[in-house]
Formats: C-alpha cells, structure tokens, sequence
C-alpha cells in the first residue's frame, strides 16, 4: 500500500539525515552508494532512490548522476530554525505567502520555456501518475502535490530562485495550511498537473500561466474563508 511506502520514504530519509549528523558529514561530502544504503536502511531500492530523490529537492543533498550523492547546503539546518524564529515571534501573512509561491512558480514555467531547457518529464508523469494513485485509493496526497511542484521548480535550472522557493516552502511548513479537497477536486487538480506539463511540452507559456492559475484558485478560496473575506477583499 502507498501509505506503507510513504512511511518507509519517510523513515529513510529520518536515516540518512540521522547519518549524516552521525557522521558529521559537510557540505560535499560523499554517502555511501545507492548499493550500501539499501543495506545500511534495510528497505528496497525504489524507496531508497525516492527518499534521495526528497531529500535532494529541499536542499539537504546533491544528486550527480553517475557521481553520486552529496550533502547539500549545510546552512540548511541553520535557515530552518532562522525561519522558525521569524515566524514565532512576527508570524505571517498566509495570503501574501500564497500570492509570492504563485509568482514564483509562474516564473519558474516561464524560465524553463524561455530557456528551452531540457524538462525531465517522465519523473514529472510519474510524480503525477502516484499523486492520481493517492487520490484513487484515498491516500495522503500532499506528498506527490508538493513534490511535483517542487520539481518544475528545480527543473527552472537556477540556484539561487530555487532556494528562494525553499524559503517559502519552509513557512508554508511552519503554518501548516490544511486544505480539506474532495475526490472530485483532487481530480482537477491532478488534470492540472498534466495540462501544465502540456504546456511545458508545447513551449506554451499564455497556457502553462492559465493553467497554473486555475491550479491556485481553490488555495485562494479557502484563504479568503479563513479571513473572513468575501471574494472581493471586502469584509
């Protein structure tokens, strides 16, 4: 079952990260082989490659194909609590953060289309294609949303926008937004995603733009519930 699955991901990523505190690793430094991790973890090679594959798209490692796996940013640990502080003691606005992951992701579609970057798009479908299994079989879904929308960010192959990202995914970790969506809308949103990527493979940026747009309108109303708005921002 993909709940079982999630939660060995999830107990091999709390490993490596626990290893590599263990071991006192640095920023570069090398892991031991996809080989020697499936038998340090004890779990399959498509949980250990997807606990990589998660722990690389915040940050904490670096993935080179045919070179290995790196520790990442060591000031990540650092930023965390930073972030942490800043929204304990000053707090955020949830609708300005909603409003600033928007624009970045809508740049990140145009940076990849005017860069023609090479996308990755069969990891991309595959994300999707779990993130539907999640959906059909009543699974936790967040997990797939939020990796495949961290991956088209990643693919915009630029560092520093990247981390700007991590930035806001961060708060959005501290404030927890818990957007409750039915079968049907969980639906949509996965026909989002794929139209999205259609876009992307058309190199249709006014397209890829609508779509990511329409994506964000339920987060937008359930925002403006929150507040107490009525659509218009009035009271």
């Amino acid at each position: 079952m993909a709940i079982q699955k999630t939660s060995l991901v999830e107990i091999a990523m709390d490993r490596i990260k626990t290893y590599i505190l263990e071991n006192k690793l640095k920023e570069n430094d090398k892991l031991p082989t996809e080989k020697e991790l499936i038998a340090k973890l004890q779990v399959s090679r498509t949980v250990v490659r997807e606990a990589l594959r998660s722990l690389e798209s915040i940050g904490i490692l670096k993935i080179k194909p045919g070179g290995g796996v790196f520790v990442g940013d060591s000031d990540f640990r650092s930023i965390k609590s930073i972030l942490k502080h800043h929204y304990e003691a000053h707090g955020v606005k949830i609708r300005e953060l909603v409003e600033i992951r928007k624009i970045l992701e809508l740049g990140a579609l145009r940076l990849i289309i005017e860069k023609n970057l090479d996308v990755d798009f069969d990891y991309l479908e595959s994300l999707n294609q779990e993130y539907y299994q999640a959906i059909t079989h009543n699974w936790d879904t967040k997990k797939y949303d939020q990796l495949f929308h961290q991956h088209i960010i990643q693919e915009a192959d630029n560092e520093t926008f990247y981390n700007f990202t991590e930035v806001i995914q961060e708060y959005f970790s501290l404030v927890k937004i818990d957007l409750m969506q039915s079968k049907k809308d969980l639906l949509a949103s996965y026909k989002e995603h794929s139209e999205i990527l259609a876009g992307l493979k058309n190199k249709n940026l006014e397209y890829s733009h609508k779509i990511m747009s329409v994506h964000f309108e339920p987060i937008f109303d359930y925002i403006y519930e929150m507040e107490g708005l009525k659509e218009d921002g009035t009271n």
